[in-house]
């Protein structure tokens, strides 16, 4: 970076030496490899960053050999995939080992650069990221555990509940036995969730998996509402349907879970009026479900933003909890389902309707 850099933004200039100590405290380095002789240069934050000395000669193969051997092999993978990738973008994160055998995560970036469509050169960017990655593997060691402790008891109770329900069964009270079979299917949610979470395939690919089979959508509409009456008895949620049957072709389980969000946001942001309604209605070649609520409402400016994660209406009470998550995967699930969700104009002066759409493969 030349010494007489300058950058004037209104009235406060910006001089190398903010540069400098900006760099120092992100611990950032800047390097570009020669990709005809794979020259190396680069700053002198990059050698601390891997643990040579700042008069060291720092050479590609001496960057090689500074890495752990079992993640040396990502870098020319990584240089060949960057060159090869339309973007040109370069980025891994590989451990090195200090002279003081401490071991320190890389996170390194750049950008191929073209001359006459050939590759020449990378330059990027070098940080350690140390601190950051035993945050996250603190975290993931706490999260294995705290899913495998909560399993033990998980399976006794899931023992338990099917002993009554075989004892229930026998007794031919109809009202109790659907009870504790939905107790059990909460369970089998609950056991699902949690194998989940521990699925490093899920823990890192940032993506939800779908297991879709034909189901009939109205029953599972009827479940999601007994099952939130039975948690809220002073509420009323009737289910509306215009076909004896909805065939879908999705993942069950996922639909219960934007069902089950709607209808307990609908009952959460409802506490004066006891009523929700749930249509299920079939058009053409989708069926459309309605939750609608007769509480506080929605803006019209915030029909979009609340499947934001994180993002809460600024109308709520502040004594009603909730992390603005639930949402933000309900548009998940069923984004990846290929359908649609929002929340649609109500006619009445309160209340919400949020709705969602599925593909219908087959109706009975």
């Amino acid at each position: 970076m030349p010494s007489a850099l300058r950058y004037k933004e209104q009235t406060f200039e910006v001089t190398q030496e903010h540069f400098s100590i900006a760099l120092n405290q992100v611990q950032l380095g800047f390097w570009e490899l020669d990709l005809n002789n794979y020259k190396l240069n680069c700053t002198s934050k990059c050698k601390t960053n891997i643990g040579i000395l700042i008069d060291d000669l720092l050479d590609y193969d001496t960057l090689l050999k500074c890495i752990l051997p079992e993640d040396r092999p990502l870098m020319p993978e990584a240089i060949i995939k960057a060159i090869q990738s339309t973007d040109g973008i370069y980025s891994l994160e590989y451990r090195v080992r200090h002279s003081d055998q401490s071991i320190h995560w890389i996170d390194a970036k750049g950008t191929v650069l073209f001359e006459a469509e050939v590759p020449c050169r990378i330059i990027g960017t070098m940080v350690d990221i140390t601190e950051k990655k035993d945050l996250e593997l603190l975290r993931d060691e706490l999260f294995n555990v705290t899913t495998h402790e909560l399993k033990t008891p998980l399976s006794a109770v899931k023992g338990y509940l099917q002993l009554l329900d075989r004892f229930i069964a026998g007794l031919g009270n109809e009202k109790i036995a659907q009870v504790a079979k939905r107790a059990l299917g909460s369970v089998e949610r609950i056991t699902r969730l949690l194998n989940e979470m521990a699925d490093p395939v899920n823990l890192y690919s940032n993506q939800i998996r779908l297991a879709k089979d034909y189901f009939d959508l109205n029953a599972l509409g009827e479940e999601i509402a007994g099952n939130a009456m039975l948690i809220n008895p002073d509420y009323r949620i009737q289910v509306s349907t215009t076909n004896i049957d909805s065939l879908v072709f999705a993942d069950r389980y996922r639909i219960g879970q934007v069902l089950t969000n709607l209808v307990n946001n609908a009952v959460k942001y409802s506490p004066e009026c006891k009523n929700v309604e749930v249509a299920i209605e079939t058009h053409n070649n989708e069926v459309k479900v309605v939750v609608k609520d007769y509480g506080i409402g929605l803006a019209a400016s915030e029909h979009q933003k609340v499947f934001k994660k994180f993002y809460r209406a600024t109308t709520t009470p502040k004594n009603i909890p909730g992390f603005g998550i639930g949402l933000f995967l309900s548009a998940e699930i069923i984004i990846r389902h290929g359908g649609l969700i929002g929340v649609q104009e109500n006619d009445s002066q309160t209340g919400t309707c949020f709705y969602f759409t599925l593909p219908v493969y087959g109706l009975k």
